[in-house]
């Protein structure tokens, strides 16, 4: 069945007496195939009532009940519930598998075991033509009913009200996707639906989803929504990604961020939009692996277990001095098979690539994809140890050739 032949279909009683017509379909997202919980029904005195779907006798051909309207209690509507014409035809949603979003053109409803599911939705041609009551020239036109069917538990919602409207687990399906997805999905909409999306995503996935997103929608959705869920999302990003973002912002906005994020991240943000963007201290990080040159391997280990918790990489460590010169490197898998009483000087490679802080960025992507580099140190004044650039900073610099060419030695290493 398809929920355009059921709107506005004739409810009858028991006693075949005409009670009104179909209005909606309430179902609860408690399973991939939802039950229907109730159908909602405009009486011919324009009165609404939900009736219990335990009332319910036929839903095919017919709209057929099995007692008289005064003995049936109507349906309370719960929070969680689903109002299929209200909430969802006409809507769109995401389709989880192929990240897209896609139009509700119609539902379609089944009946397994005596009791009637939502199993899908149409999104194609022959859902529109069945609104119109034209799925007889489907075929003649070549449009198979098929081709553009999303199973529901392949879909979540997309509605103005997104935050309140639950599909079965409440958006766990959508916050499950790779932030890389959802930013993707979010460029599909409009600014304002975007907004609203982005607003029911938690702190954390808000934050890996935001730095995914073209700078343009980054600065619509920071001046779309509250100015202290904005700095909350931003204290979750990493530096030199929230550096971005708020360098790509109005001054005035970028202020009141600033003021209202925590004074440590604050602090950390405002050192590196002291340089421009195309320099190494632009596109740097300042939560980095570092540790002091006396620690022995045993303590390098030790103190790892909390600075992993707070930096970008861990697959190199850096060693400094008292006085926060960088004097060498090490990796992590050089630190598990060194004699963890031998001092870190012991095994650490005292040459170190590495790049002036205001080094154009083109020079640094260029070192990193000639050496082979996860992440590269930055410094000032020679010495002065004072960030890094991962990798995944510049890999939009370096070419697609050089960069297939790379990825597996890097790796390999």
């Amino acid at each position: 069945m398809y929920l355009s032949d059921l709107i506005k279909k004739s409810v009858t009683d028991s006693i075949g007496k005409k009670i009104g017509k179909l209005k909606d379909i309430i179902v609860s997202p408690d399973s991939s195939d939802p039950n229907i919980k109730a159908i909602t029904v405009v009486t011919s005195n324009k009165k609404i009532i939900n009736i219990p779907c335990t009332h319910i006798n036929e839903l095919e051909k017919k709209i057929k009940l099995k007692s008289k309207l005064k003995d049936i209690t109507n349906y309370k509507i719960k929070k969680s519930d689903i109002k299929l014409v209200e909430d969802v035809l006409d809507h769109q949603v995401v389709d989880i598998e192929d990240k897209k979003v896609k139009r509700v053109n119609d539902i379609i409803i089944s009946s397994i075991n005596g009791h009637y599911h939502v199993i899908g939705i149409d999104n194609g041609f022959y859902g529109i033509l069945k609104r119109f009551r034209l799925a007889g020239i489907a075929k003649p036109l070549g449009v198979n009913p098929d081709d553009n069917i999303i199973a529901w538990e392949n879909i979540d919602t997309l509605n103005t009200d997104y935050c309140n409207l639950k599909l079965k687990v409440p958006k766990q399906k959508i916050k499950k996707l790779h932030p890389a997805d959802i930013a993707e999905i979010m460029g599909q909409l409009s600014v304002n639906e975007s907004l609203t999306f982005f607003n029911c995503l938690d702190y954390e996935t808000a934050a890996d989803t935001l730095k995914n997103v073209s700078p343009e929608r980054q600065v619509s959705l920071l001046e779309g929504m509250n100015g202290q869920r904005a700095a909350e999302i931003l204290d979750k990003m990493n530096p030199d990604h929230a550096a971005d973002v708020i360098g790509d912002s109005s001054k005035e906005k970028a202020e009141e961020l600033l003021n209202l994020m925590e004074p440590e991240e604050s602090d950390d943000i405002k050192k590196l939009l002291k340089y421009h963007q195309n320099t190494a201290g632009g596109i740097m990080t300042t939560e980095y692996a570092h540790v002091d040159q006396d620690l022995t391997g045993r303590e390098v280990m030790e103190s790892l277990r909390e600075i992993a918790k707070n930096v970008e990489t861990i697959y190199y460590v850096y060693v400094t001095s008292k006085n926060g010169d960088l004097v060498g490197v090490t990796s992590l898998r050089d630190i598990l098979l060194a004699d963890p009483d031998k001092t870190i000087t012991d095994f650490m490679q005292a040459h170190i690539i590495k790049a002036d802080i205001l080094e154009d960025r083109d020079e640094v992507a260029h070192k990193i994809a000639k050496y082979s580099l996860l992440a590269l140190p930055v410094v000032e004044d020679g010495t002065k140890l004072r960030g890094i650039i991962t990798v995944d900073d510049v890999v939009d610099i370096i070419s697609t050739d050089v960069w297939k060419k790379k990825v597996p030695r890097m790796f390999g290493n």
